[in-house]
């Protein structure tokens, strides 16, 4: 049912937007689809769907070739009605993007490398609470008060501080050489560089008062306890990760670090608590394939995921593992498909 939930809001969007594009049609407005109109037009992101689940939010993005610069901004989407309300500006050069749920009545989003909270109405006043020393994604937000993203960052550091210091070091080198003592020196369009995709975690409290600010904890690097590699450039890299709803457990999806990087295809789920009290427990340790899409169930009970399980293969099929986290089991609910899902 959620997937189908999912599928119709994205309709929603795609029909109002496409809606507009017919509505300047009929008015006479008619005019081929040329390159600017086609750079003019608004891209929907993926909804983020509220907590009560009555309304989304999402982003528009669209190109001004004259200024040669873009514009994304969040609106909100009421599933029921399909009425729409721009929340944050619309203006050529700034990004308003990432956007996440805090309650019913304040969203999030990032806006010049911060987090900022914004009641939901249109062009509020927003407040910033988080401004990290480098720049981070994937941000999501579970009540009562767990932040995690991902982050670029150098090995062996604790706070984002201490890589940002590491990157203004590097900055001031008068060379640019890099030593690679294996092959893993490319990926697709990517130079493998020191600073590698790395999970976060800390808390965000909400003020007693409204006059009081929102509190930010120390951050906590997800990946401290995985055991080191010998060569810096090849170590852990997280490709996606989840948190349950309670935002007491993180999964994350990594590629073992190895000397046979760019032949093996050994991509493993971890599970860590995100207040980083124990360390990552491995929950693909029996298979070599591929592993992605994590999704928590609604209890926090299960954790389920797509995995392909013949090593050195990336068109396998994939299969739905679910795992029983309290048990510590792990099983395979579509062993005799024929098919292979992409999405969980």
């Amino acid at each position: 049912m959620r997937l189908c939930g999912l599928a119709s809001i994205g309709s929603l969007l795609l029909g109002a937007a496409v809606g507009l594009e017919a509505a300047d049609n009929h008015a006479g407005n008619t005019k081929p689809l040329d390159i600017r109109l086609f750079h003019s037009l608004n891209r929907v992101g993926a909804p983020v769907v509220s907590p009560d689940g009555t309304k989304a939010l999402y982003t528009q993005s669209h190109y001004s070739q004259d200024d040669n610069k873009s514009a994304t901004f969040i609106s909100l989407l009421n599933i029921a009605s399909a009425e729409v309300q721009r929340l944050t500006p619309d203006t050529i050069g700034k990004s308003y993007s990432s956007p996440l749920w805090i309650d019913d009545g304040t969203f999030g989003f990032l806006h010049n490398g911060s987090l900022y909270l914004q009641p939901l109405k249109q062009d509020a006043a927003p407040t910033e609470v988080f401004k990290p020393a480098v720049d981070i994604s994937s941000v999501k937000f579970r009540a009562p008060g767990r932040l995690t993203f991902l982050a670029s960052v150098y090995p062996n550091i604790t706070t984002l501080a201490e890589s940002k210091k590491k990157a203004d070091a590097a900055a001031t080198n008068i060379d640019s050489a890099q030593v690679y003592s294996n092959l893993w020196v490319r990926h697709w369009d990517e130079w493998m560089t020191l600073e590698k995709p790395t999970p976060f975690a800390l808390s965000l409290n909400k003020p007693a008062n409204e006059s009081e600010k929102w509190t930010v904890g120390n951050e906590i690097n997800l990946f401290r306890d995985l055991p080191p590699f010998e060569d810096p450039l090849i170590r852990w890299s997280c490709e996606e990760y989840a948190v349950d709803t309670s935002g007491a457990q993180v999964a994350f999806v990594v590629r073992q670090p190895s000397e046979l990087m760019p032949t093996m295809t050994n991509v493993d789920v971890y599970l860590v608590p995100s207040d980083g009290s124990q360390p990552p427990r491995l929950l693909t340790a029996d298979v070599d394939g591929i592993a992605s899409g994590p999704v928590f169930s609604a209890d926090g009970r299960f954790l389920a995921w797509l995995q392909m399980e013949t090593p050195r293969y990336e068109s396998d099929i994939n299969r739905i593992y679910v795992h029983d986290i309290e048990a510590n089991q792990t099983r395979a609910i579509s062993r005799d498909w024929t098919l292979s899902p992409t999405a969980l």
